[in-house]
């Protein structure tokens, strides 16, 4: 992947969402308990992305949306 803003190159199928995983990671951190539940359910969003699991992915990814 490379960085240039809104015109970044994901190659690999699961790398845009492994890059948004870990850019939210880093807006979370310190968050605690919340931070870690957030991480398992972006973690499941990415496998089920990765596997085409489209509507998976987005119940996942909703789901550590609203973590507190």
């Amino acid at each position: 992947m490379t960085d240039h803003g809104s015109r970044a190159k994901f190659d690999r199928p699961g790398e845009f969402a492994r890059w948004f995983l870990e850019r939210e990671m880093l807006a979370s951190a310190g968050m605690g308990l919340a931070a870690d539940r957030a991480r398992l359910h972006l973690g499941r969003a990415v496998a089920f992305l990765d596997q085409g699991m489209l509507r998976e992915s987005l119940t996942e990814a909703n789901s550590a949306a609203y973590l507190d």
